[in-house]
């Protein structure tokens, strides 16, 4: 009866989809992101990856989505293409949900992740073209497989799935698959909790030669969730690299991989503060060849008042490990592809800024997308901070820095912000539905959504308790990907 109940629902949620594909999509709508990553209508959640094609020169972008309502319910896999990482272009979904399920939540498809299988350890390449993988949750189903032979157009499901079956008390998820290249072998890693109710739940690696027979090595207690696993250089130091381990909430250690167990070299250190989860990373070479890791994330994935969608994914950022006094930590930067939204500059340097004595020095800034960025000078200040999409009767979002606590504040989430050499630097992109901040360099990262007043776009900044020095400050306005007759 049940299942006959959730056929039947299902089945309405299709039919109102169908019917919804035919209306234009309006990116003008007063809470859609204007260069954050969102679908037309309905839920999206976490990426799986991104691939870059040299066959089209485009990034192929691959995150759970659902075909027929704002929740997660029907989840398939979205795919999406962009030349810049910038500008998206959403394509047909490229998995629908396994075993031809008609229930909204059993055998559909969660995030993994995806790669392209250079060496044809699967065996499935036609001609000179790698066959593309993808490795998924099947929501009580187990660990899946798909295969693209013609980068990325169409996929086939793996005939042997599951790769590993679904248990109930171990709940293995969120597969991330990787080379490891010291040992000529794959390695996927695993949120799961083990067998023995004695061993809380972590994460699990196992190994493969062919992609398809994987061999348990390991399990490490703590990380939670959504894993992710990549090597970087210290300082852009090649000679010197280090494995950081991620989890759904963004947290991360760093350590040393032998191909079958992580040693961590750092506790769980909190990456990102905010609504930020189940972030993907994928590499990409600059015009040197020189390998570079980005991330994508989700940031939110609740629906804005009356918008036919709900989620969205945060801006693309570059990683790197920097070392500090305190060790080795991990540190974002936006990719600089980011910039051809920005117009023209707003500037203000060396500025004293002394409480109740001088007017908002940013209140020609008027909008609801923009980026701020600023060093500033804490001299004798107590707090400082920016109030953004200020309305006529003065509500507005914060974002406080508070020099007593050395601490960061926005949207209920605070981080620790000691400052450097006496300084704060922040780099704040606000959108239409959300904000992210990159503090000190990208060394503490906040990623929230909210929900502004409709129509208000001035912004404040302030200080408290003392004198602040703006050492400089540039206000950009940021043009919509989707031009300026959709915006």
């Amino acid at each position: 009866m049940i299942k006959t109940i959730t056929t039947i629902v299902l089945c309405c949620f299709l039919a109102g989809f169908v019917f919804g594909q035919d209306e234009e999509t309006n990116f003008s709508q007063v809470y859609r992101p204007q260069y954050h990553f969102t679908s037309p209508q309905n839920w999206i959640g976490s990426p799986s990856g991104v691939i870059y094609s040299e066959k089209d020169s485009l990034y192929h972008l691959f995150y759970e989505q659902s075909t027929v309502d704002v929740t997660p319910v029907y989840l398939n896999m979205g795919h999406a293409v962009s030349p810049d990482l910038v500008h998206w272009n959403c394509l047909p979904v490229a998995l629908e949900p396994d075993d031809n399920t008609r229930d909204l939540y059993k055998c559909t498809i969660r995030a993994g992740s995806v790669l392209v299988d250079h060496q044809n350890r699967l065996g499935k390449q036609l001609g000179d073209q790698p066959s593309w993988l993808m490795f998924y949750t099947s929501v009580e189903c187990g660990i899946r497989l798909a295969y693209s032979t013609d980068a990325g157009k169409n996929w086939v499901k793996y005939g042997g799935n599951p790769l590993i079956p679904f248990k109930a008390d171990e709940n293995a998820r969120s597969p991330k698959v990787f080379w490891y290249d010291a040992g000529q072998c794959y390695v996927m890693v695993l949120a799961r909790n083990p067998e023995s109710s004695d061993i809380p739940e972590g994460i699990s690696f196992y190994t493969s030669g062919n992609l398809i027979d994987w061999t348990y090595q390991s399990h490490y207690i703590g990380p939670k969730g959504s894993p992710d696993m990549f090597q970087l250089p210290v300082n852009n130091h090649l000679d010197e690299t280090y494995w950081v381990v991620t989890d759904s909430l963004g947290s991360y250690m760093v350590g040393q991989f032998d191909g079958k167990r992580f040693k961590p070299e750092t506790e769980l250190l909190s990456g990102v503060s905010g609504t930020f989860r189940g972030a993907k990373t994928f590499a990409v070479a600059d015009e040197k060849g020189t390998s570079r890791v980005l991330q994508l994330a989700s940031i939110g994935d609740a629906q804005q008042p009356d918008m036919p969608f709900a989620g969205q994914l945060s801006i693309p950022v570059e990683l790197k490990l920097r070392t500090y006094p305190e060790g080795i930590r991990l540190v974002k930067q936006p990719i600089e592809a980011l910039e051809q939204l920005q117009r023209k500059v707003i500037s203000i340097t060396d500025k004293n800024i002394i409480p109740g004595l001088n007017k908002n020095p940013i209140k020609r800034i008027k909008g609801d997308c923009f980026r701020l960025k600023g060093t500033f000078g804490l001299k004798s200040v107590s707090s400082f901070g920016f109030v953004i999409r200020v309305g006529k009767t003065g509500e507005g979002t914060e974002i406080r820095y508070d020099a007593t606590r050395q601490q960061l504040f926005c949207l209920g989430a605070t981080a620790s912000l000691p400052p450097e050499d006496g300084k704060i630097k922040l780099d704040i992109w606000v959108d239409r539905s959300s904000v992210e901040i990159f503090a000190n360099d990208g060394k503490v990262v906040m990623s929230s959504v909210f929900t502004p007043v409709i129509d208000a776009e001035d912004c404040v900044l302030y200080n408290t308790g003392g004198e602040l020095y703006i050492e400089n400050l540039e206000i950009y306005p940021l043009e919509s990907v989707y031009g300026e007759g959709k915006k």
